[in-house]
């Protein structure tokens, strides 16, 4: 833990600048010894001191290929501590195949100062420090401090819950919409997925392997069915799941809407639905998520 100093305290813009002068240190001795290292963030607090946390192991590979994306994804891990913070800063070390990359940041004050910071690099041999060039900073829109009260719909589901229960949620949500987001993006379509969180907060993935009809298509619900049955048998070695489907809303108006949906229970008692919207980019496998909506569910795994 570093603590800043009184100097480095005078503004927002300056307590920004140091936690990101902190993360750069850090990315740096990293590829001193590494030469790549794993998403991490600097999150500065009330009283001037910098905390560390890492994306866990199991979220690494579902990381979306958008730079851009992983680093405010980074954040979003995270975003549970924000109400006790003044700033945070993600770091991203996007491809670490490359002799030349470059590392994505993103830097944000609760005061409303956010920033997209990319540093070019070279990256050397063991024991050598890296080449580093002048980093190019983007002002962007606030995304943890935005000021927006959030809706009813979204604060009812963390009541009476405990912090631990609240990060598995969010470890859980972390996990299932970067593999949502890829499977879409590589496949154009995205089968039936689990996860879940055990006694000890560790996460493991689950898939429900059928055999397809003469269609050559799977049964979505019965590969749901086949996941909530697992986790029930498991329940008393699990503390969170999550299954994530691919869904379609009919509209009032006609038509229909696409989205991803996450089925979420806690062994606490919560049991919801985080329905996310999105428009996939056939040719460029873009995918786009609108505004989610989260609402109650009917408890599947924990019911009476």
């Amino acid at each position: 833990m570093t603590q800043l100093s009184p100097e480095e305290r005078t503004s927002p813009e300056s307590e920004l600048a140091a936690v990101v002068a902190e993360a750069l240190k850090l990315a740096d001795a990293q590829l001193v010894l590494n030469k790549s290292f794993a998403p991490f963030v600097f999150m500065l607090d009330a009283e001037g001191a910098v905390h560390r946390g890492e994306v866990p192991q199991e979220i690494r590979g579902t990381m979306p290929s958008d730079p851009e994306v992983s680093v405010k994804l980074t954040v979003d891990l995270f975003s549970g501590y924000a109400e006790n913070l003044f700033a945070m800063v993600a770091v991203l070390d996007p491809e670490s195949g490359k002799n030349e990359d470059t590392l994505h940041l993103w830097a944000e004050h609760r005061s409303g100062i956010a920033q997209l910071i990319r540093v070019d690099f070279t990256r050397k041999k063991f024991l050598k420090h890296p080449t580093f060039s002048e980093p190019r900073v983007e002002a962007q829109a606030a995304h943890l401090w935005n000021g927006e009260t959030a809706s009813p719909a979204e604060e009812w589901w963390h009541q009476g819950l405990s912090e631990q229960a609240i990060q598995d949620v969010f470890k859980l949500v972390g996990v299932a919409v970067p593999f949502a987001e890829d499977q879409l993006s590589r496949n154009g379509v995205l089968a039936p997925y689990g996860a879940s969180t055990d006694l000890s907060g560790e996460v493991a993935h689950r898939m429900a392997y059928l055999e397809p009809n003469e269609d050559d298509e799977l049964d979505s619900s019965e590969a749901i069915q086949l996941m909530t049955e697992g986790f029930r048998l498991e329940k008393d070695t699990l503390r969170g799941t999550c299954i994530v489907a691919d869904v379609s809303i009919k509209l009032e108006e006609g038509g229909v809407l696409d989205a991803v949906r996450l089925h979420i229970e806690h062994s606490e008692g919560l049991s919801m639905h985080i329905v996310k919207p999105y428009e996939l980019d056939g040719e460029s496998g873009t995918v786009a998520f609108g505004e989610s909506a989260v609402v109650p569910a009917q408890a599947q795994v924990w019911s009476v």
